[in-house]
């Protein structure tokens, strides 16, 4: 058997109280796609660091091959907002001529080219702070990819990325693997982990439960080694509601975006489907007022509550603790810490935020906990129109269900939802009916009964024929009360 590319012996890691990993043997060898899943905090991540060698402070071994080159694309990243595409991929191994000019044009084609290799449909020569967090992973991911490295070390890297840009990074993956090189992959989709990988590590509680060979592993086996229990998986809904209409778009432009037409009623979760790049984040984030509409109208029964995408710019202040996040803005002009602490606690219980306690520091968080406190602030101010935009992107199988079963009790108690996702098999199982956005347009609103990933994906891509206007139009507001 090859020795390993990458390996870690007895690794432990520590914050404070808190066993990050505890005692981890992990190996990657030549030509295999080696994932690791686990819950979040399980220590996935914590451990992709330590392979990096971004992670010092730890006890046990950490050895790669003589030689061998390291690429790490973590879950999160801020990158330089000034900085274009091809520049960033090239940072550091700039393209340069016999005196030392440099290549701006080769640099611009080979970045292109990395790009599309992972599905990415942006400019080389496009700001990183103009592009979408979608966007922006993608461009990590190019990064990473495009010099060939002999281990590659992925966290969450489909979390944000829609079915046909996922495809594109499993087919580069592959081949990268073809070519001899290690995959560390880190993801809660247990489905592409399953499909893709070659062996399976078991984290839980920062221990190594166990380590399966791919082949013929059963999924829910997975779901019971990472949470010690069978899980709770929220029905299908669909059908008719027929509450008041509590946001009423009409004919709305926004960013690329344009001409939408939608109606949701209270108690109603819509679904917005679309891939990378269609506009649906800008859509909801026009909904919500953050950005200008370049056209048409949007009527609330109140004002709409985001949950946004990036929860790293846009969602939480990473120099607040966890309660000050949660209490964004402040009620009221005098602050009640006491009261703050105590109310904090039990949002913490009632999403199983696993945390050191309210006054956490935010980065102490795994990426699921942080998700799940930003999903906490929008509920604790009980709104009346709830635009979700991917709320359960990187977080675990167990965390999902979770946040499943919040906002259908949300949409039970008369909030309007709409919820914006990458995952296809999320918006048929929560979603009353679906709108799918096709290059900034709306290509059609389908009722979730009705509706499959086929078709879906169909119109998504423009596959399938739009409907003609009456029937949009139609289709567009809910069904009537009977």
């Amino acid at each position: 058997m090859d020795a390993p590319l990458v390996c870690a012996t007895g690794l432990s890691v520590r914050y404070g109280a808190t066993r990050a990993l505890d005692g981890v043997d992990f190996d990657v060898r030549r030509g295999e796609v080696h994932a690791v899943v686990g819950e979040n905090g399980a220590g996935k991540s914590t451990l992709l660091r330590a392979l990096a060698g971004a992670e010092a402070h730890h006890t046990g071994g950490v050895g790669r091959a003589p030689g061998a080159s390291v690429a790490w694309v973590p879950q999160a990243a801020e990158l330089p907002a000034d900085l274009d595409a091809a520049a960033w991929i090239f940072l550091g191994a700039e393209l340069r001529g016999p005196l030392g000019w440099l290549r701006a044009g080769a640099m611009s084609a080979a970045a292109e080219e990395a790009l599309r290799a992972v599905g990415c449909h942006a400019a080389p020569s496009a700001r990183l702070c103009d592009l979408t967090a979608s966007q922006r992973h993608q461009v990590q991911l190019a990064r990473a990819m495009r010099g060939g490295p002999d281990a590659l070390l992925l966290d969450e890297p489909t979390a944000v990325l829609g079915a046909a840009e996922s495809e594109r990074l499993f087919a580069a993956v592959r081949a990268l693997a073809r070519r001899g090189a290690g995959v560390v992959y880190v993801s809660h989709r247990l489905d592409e982990v399953v499909g893709l990988a070659d062996r399976i590590t078991v984290l839980r509680d920062g221990r190594r439960v166990a380590t399966h060979a791919a082949a013929g592993i059963d999924v829910l086996d997975l779901v019971r080694a990472m949470v010690g229990r069978d899980i709770d998986r929220t029905g299908r809904r669909g059908g008719d509601r027929a509450g008041e209409v509590r946001l009423d778009l009409r004919d709305v432009a926004v960013g690329h975006v344009r001409g939408v037409s939608l109606a949701v009623r209270a108690g109603e979760i819509v679904g917005l489907a679309g891939l990378v790049g269609s506009g649906r984040s800008s859509l909801l984030e026009g909904v919500a007022g953050l950005r200008r509409l370049r056209a048409g109208t949007v009527s609330a029964a109140a004002p709409p509550v985001l949950v946004p995408e990036d929860r790293q710019r846009k969602g939480l202040v990473p120099t607040l603790c966890l309660r000050e996040n949660l209490f964004l803005p402040p009620e009221g002009w005098r602050l009640r810490v006491g009261a703050e602490r105590l109310r904090t606690v039990e949002w913490i219980e009632r999403l199983a935020i696993r945390t050191g306690g309210s006054e956490a520091a935010i980065d102490s968080l795994s990426g699921g906990n942080q998700q799940k406190l930003v999903l906490a602030r929008a509920l604790r101010h009980a709104p009346r129109v709830l635009l979700l935009d991917e709320p359960t992107a990187g977080v675990d199988v167990g965390a999902k269900a979770q946040i499943h079963a919040a906002i259908v009790r949300l949409a039970a108690a008369g909030t309007a939802v709409v919820l914006a996702s990458s995952e296809l098999a999320e918006l048929l199982v929560l979603s009353d009916r679906i709108a799918v956005l096709c290059r900034g347009t709306c290509a059609g609103v389908v009722d979730a009964r009705d509706a499959s990933e086929e078709r879906l994906a169909a119109l998504m891509t423009g596959a399938a024929e739009p409907p003609a206007p009456q029937e949009a139009a139609a289709s567009a507001a809910p069904s009537q009360a009977p």
